[in-house]
């Protein structure tokens, strides 16, 4: 069953899918009328309309708390972000996924299974979007937070938010938004948390930990490794490719509970670089 994810314009230019949902669907029933929802059921099944029903009502609660959050910060990160029409970086336009926030319940719940220490670390968001998991990050000690994103507008956006955001317990404020394609970012030889949220392919992600790999041996430094999905079909590709760098290994973590400020439920998996090689350690 298709969602209500036409979308329109935000204040910035770009397409949110998020933006207007509610409205959407009122629209649809004012067209079609009241028995529309009857015809669905009938047409598609009770199963598959119920969890249609439950996917947008969820997504709904997330944006309305992703956007309460924004109020609260005086920022603008939340929304589904088309990259249809923006202006990027590189010529990987077509591999990149769609800008989603990740919610603060579920960041704060994956920063549990890094290390204690992150004073010495620079923490780098591949596929910033519009900043949100930078601002998250800056409430942790890191020594600097820098956020690596393709498209022009995106960037503007994230530049923008770093200035305005407002948060007392924010504790890094060395906040850096580097507009380049991820298949060409060169990391910085300091230790590392690397964050992924389902940014782009396969295709791109294994130039990307090639690259990561190879500047981890050039320069040998502590880095943690951050994968995030609620698509299933990404992380099960992302874990093997990842291991298969014969670089980290992969540490236990806990389930990602099912937070309501999150659109999905997040899969996620943490990595730790291991100098004389992963390929013999037990994954999670």
């Amino acid at each position: 069953m298709p969602e209500l994810d036409t979308g329109r314009l935000d204040r910035d230019g770009v397409q949110d899918r998020s933006a207007g949902r509610l409205a959407r669907a009122i629209g649809i029933l004012r067209e079609r009328g009241p028995l529309e929802p009857f015809r669905l059921v009938r047409r598609h099944g009770l199963a598959a309309s119920a969890g249609f029903v439950t996917r947008n009502v969820r997504h709904l609660v997330a944006d309305r708390l992703a956007r309460n959050w924004d109020r609260d910060h005086g920022v603008d990160t939340a929304g589904s972000i088309q990259l249809a029409g923006l202006n990027v970086v590189g010529t990987n336009r077509d591999q990149g996924n769609e800008c989603l926030c990740t919610s603060p319940r579920t960041f704060d719940f994956i920063m549990r299974s890094l290390a204690a220490d992150l004073g010495d670390r620079t923490f780098i968001d591949i596929g910033a979007g519009k900043s949100r998991t930078l601002l998250l990050a800056s409430r942790y000690p890191f020594a600097k937070i820098v956020g690596v994103e393709f498209a022009h507008e995106l960037v503007e956006i994230a530049k923008r938010n770093i200035t305005a955001f407002h948060d007392p317990g924010q504790k890094c404020r060395d906040i850096e938004v580097v507009e380049a394609d991820a298949a060409a970012y060169k990391f910085p030889p300091t230790p590392l948390v690397v964050y992924f949220y389902n940014p782009f392919s396969k295709r791109v992600f294994d130039i990307v930990i090639s690259n990561l790999v190879a500047s981890l041996r050039e320069n040998g430094r502590a880095c943690h490794v951050v994968y995030g999905s609620s698509s299933h079909a990404a992380i099960d590709w992302a874990k093997p490719a990842i291991l298969a760098s014969n670089a980290f290994e992969q540490l236990p973590t806990p389930p990602m509970p099912g937070f309501l400020d999150a659109v999905r439920r997040i899969d996620y998996a943490v990595f730790r670089y291991r100098p004389d090689g992963g390929e013999d350690r037990p994954a999670a």
